[in-house]
């Protein structure tokens, strides 16, 4: 009989007696291991402490590297990745930003672009920064032109539709005035002003004033409006706001924006009657806001831009545009600037005045002066003047405010150079003479300078010395301070058609087809361009800074040469179908005239519109 409470009832047998499970052995091991790792780390720590005491370098060296020749792989990883921990520290996230930026500035700037810009967030925020690349910019040499990027960040917050607003309307007043003629204006007009002064007139009302200074070409330039250059208008004073003055119809009452302060007005009361046309479009007064901001100079897109700049004339990237007929017959020579007049004298006995637009891909037509009775060979113009050589053996001073002759010197034959300098004018002709007149002294004639045996085809003037090239084959270097020839060169093996001179350098083009670079100081050749043309070499001109040197020639080509090595860089086959006859170039483009009756430019910075802010 089952006895109550007996385990016999719940199913089981318990003759057996329970035991403890015995100690987990992975336990066992995991707590000797980890024991025995104390011991060991706490045995290399006393190691290391002895040895810091007492081994030198050399020996603690030679140990580490005796222990690490015994260590497997895995265990060389992890302290791999110590060593790199300890030994790597990141600069840019240690030391202050200017530090950093300094230590950048040693690394060419493509590898900054290129590789810094990606290491991380942290260095490429270091690597955009204004700071770096304005000293980038400022250790290649280049320079901005302050006025120009003014003048562009003046105009960058017009918006799209205000601007075309007023491209419209100020198109129609220049349509007005290039369409008038003497006869159909007031008779007060037409005796006082040639159609030019009309240009100019005009022109002085787009002139903009910025913390007081005029800014040349201000809005006609910005808005790309086929417009004559600006005369600074004359300064308002303290009290009284910056204005942008700009003669404009009633249809720019809409022109809106927040805080401008734009004023359009008629021109001073001293200008004549307007013929009714242009009194309908400039009747009214507007006085609207303008926007006055500082805007931070994109150094690194401007650095980006002037770089691709350099590319494309060392590939040849460009875009040329080219003006047929821009004189009846032959064009003998040509001269622009920044201000983006062109200058063109004619075999038609004209000078042609024109207004090149900021894109360079238009040409307007200011002016036509008329002063001479034989062909325009040579010109040079400043802000003020104009000064002409022609066939005719006279040299006309124009007055550019006024469009007038204010002085006719005389030579006995052709004029067929000439170069002025704010003390000097320097003429030279067929007649074998140079003549050296005083600007300071209304043009009073001070010497003259025999000395070539033929006709002088040109010369190049810098400060107070001079260059004269001749048909004689030979080149002099003058002092008109001393009014002494200081070197002759003569290795050119025909007549010398042309040369350039920047103070030190002097590179010349002749009729046995090649171009020589001399230095002034020493009279010596330093380089020839041997056949550098297939045919007389009519025009060059070089700038040390671009390192390129430009030539033009009778073989209808031109050609851009490297003035380091004398290599050939580029060649422009179909610029002209004919002779050239004179060149001119910047950072940007290269301005050519030709036989052809034509002008030309070829444009380098045609789709970077930033790369014209440099000087």
């Amino acid at each position: 009989m089952a006895v109550m409470g007996d385990p016999s009832d719940e199913g089981f047998d318990d003759c057996f007696p329970l035991r403890t499970p015995p100690p987990s052995a992975s336990k066992s091991k995991a707590t000797k291991s980890s024991a025995v790792l104390a011991a060991e780390s706490q045995a290399m720590e006393s190691l290391a402490q002895a040895l810091q005491k007492s081994a030198t370098p050399q020996a603690c060296t030679h140990l580490a590297l005796a222990l690490l020749a015994r260590v497997p792989a895995a265990m060389l990883r992890l302290a791999m990745q110590e060593l790199d921990r300890r030994l790597r520290r990141d600069f840019v996230d240690v030391l202050p930003m200017d530090i950093s930026l300094r230590i950048l500035e040693f690394l060419p700037a493509v590898d900054v672009a290129r590789n810094v810009a990606l290491v991380s967030r942290q260095w490429h925020a270091v690597a955009t920064q204004p700071h770096l690349w304005q000293r980038h910019f400022r250790a290649q040499g280049w320079r901005l032109d302050d006025e120009r990027w003014k003048m562009y960040c003046s105009f960058s917050c017009i918006s799209d539709t205000d601007r075309a607003l007023l491209h419209r309307s100020a198109t129609q007043i220049a349509s007005a005035f290039t369409t008038a003629s003497p006869g159909t204006l007031a008779p007060a007009i037409a005796s006082r002003r040639s159609m030019y002064a009309l240009h100019r007139e005009f022109a002085s009302l787009y002139a903009l004033e910025a913390d007081g200074s005029p800014l040349m070409g201000s809005l006609a330039a910005a808005l790309a409006l086929p417009m004559p250059w600006h005369t600074p208008s004359p300064k308002s004073s303290s009290s009284s706001p910056q204005t942008c003055i700009i003669r404009d119809p009633a249809s720019l009452s809409r022109f809106s924006g927040s805080n401008r302060h734009v004023r359009f007005c008629m021109s001073s009361s001293s200008y004549p009657p307007q013929p009714q046309p242009l009194a309908r479009n400039v009747q009214h007064l507007h006085s609207l806001p303008v926007r006055r901001q500082s805007k931070p100079v994109d150094w690194r897109g401007i650095y980006a831009e002037h770089h691709q700049l350099l590319a494309n004339w060392r590939e040849g990237r460009c875009r040329v545009d080219r003006w047929e007929s821009a004189h009846p017959e032959s064009i003998y020579c040509v001269q622009f600037g920044r201000d983006n007049r062109v200058y063109t004298g004619s075999r038609d006995h004209t000078v042609r005045l024109w207004h090149l637009s900021e894109t360079g891909s238009q040409i307007t037509q200011l002016a036509t002066l008329a002063g001479h009775t034989g062909s325009v060979l040579t010109l040079q113009a400043d802000d003020t003047t104009l000064v002409t050589g022609s066939s005719d053996a006279t040299v006309c001073v124009w007055d550019l405010a006024t469009c007038t002759v204010r002085r006719r010197l005389q030579h006995a034959d052709a004029v067929l150079s000439l170069r002025f300098s704010d003390k000097w004018l320097v003429t030279a002709s067929k007649d074998r003479m140079l003549h050296v007149w005083r600007r300071d002294c209304d043009y009073a004639h001070a010497f003259a300078l025999p000395g070539h045996a033929v006709a002088i085809n040109a010369i190049s003037l810098h400060g107070d010395m001079l260059v004269s090239a001749s048909g004689d084959r030979t080149i002099k270097l003058w002092d008109l301070a001393s009014r002494t020839c200081v070197h002759t060169l003569d290795e050119h093996t025909r007549g010398v058609a042309t040369l350039d001179f920047d103070g030190v350098h002097i590179v010349s083009g002749s009729s046995d087809r090649s171009i020589r670079i001399w230095n002034a100081l020493t009279g010596v050749c330093e380089r020839t361009i041997a056949n550098a043309h297939a045919d007389l070499v009519r025009t060059v001109a070089f700038s040390r800074a671009m390192d390129v040197v430009v030539s033009g020639s009778y073989d209808e080509t031109i050609k851009v040469w490297s003035f380091s090595t004398g290599a050939l860089i580029h060649k422009f086959r179909n610029v002209h179908t004919s002779r050239v006859f004179k060149l001119m170039f910047d950072r940007t483009r290269i301005v050519s005239c030709s036989h052809d009756r034509s002008v030309s430019i070829i444009d380098f910075a045609a789709d970077l519109p930033r790369a014209r802010l440099l000087l």
